[in-house]
């Protein structure tokens, strides 16, 4: 028996693996090289956000990509593509607020533009993430939308 993707025969759905596991390779290489530079410096000014690179960046859309090449095609479609834009812009925007707060290069109240960007695009993201996940689990279970109330006119 062989098994098959879900997204295959697909080109929209398939793509968005794909791209969720580029984006997670360009955030892992990021984050080895950000550590072997705070190796090889002792500065570890940085290491939080760092670490929330290679969770937020490398883990978690390794993840997601993993999710939606084998499940995707039980979520709707517009939910892998929401999911990648919102925490992308997200994971950007956090990282680097996070770098220039602990760098000390801006301040605080300079940087908080970049966090209300990064933060709700990640929590966002991770959202609609869930909402994907627990919209295939239903569908695979048979559940069916409730049918509108009636009115009671």
């Amino acid at each position: 028996m062989t098994h098959t993707l879900e997204t295959e025969g697909d080109p929209a759905t398939a793509r968005w693996p794909l791209l969720f596991y580029a984006a997670a390779t360009i955030y892992i290489l990021i984050g080895v090289t950000w550590g072997l530079a705070m190796s090889v410096t002792h500065d570890f000014t940085t290491s939080p956000a760092h670490a929330h690179l290679n969770l937020i960046g490398w883990v978690s859309q390794a993840l997601m990509g993993a999710f939606y090449a084998t499940l995707g095609r039980r979520s709707p479609g517009w939910m892998p593509a929401a999911n990648f834009v919102l925490t992308n812009v997200g994971v950007v925007c956090m990282i680097s607020a996070m770098t220039l707060m602990f760098r000390g290069v801006l301040t605080m109240e300079e940087i908080k533009p970049l966090f209300a960007i990064g933060g709700p695009g990640v929590l966002l993201g991770f959202a609609v993430f869930a909402c994907a996940v627990f919209t295939a689990l239903a569908r695979s279970l048979g559940v069916r939308r409730a049918a509108p109330l009636a009115s009671a006119a």
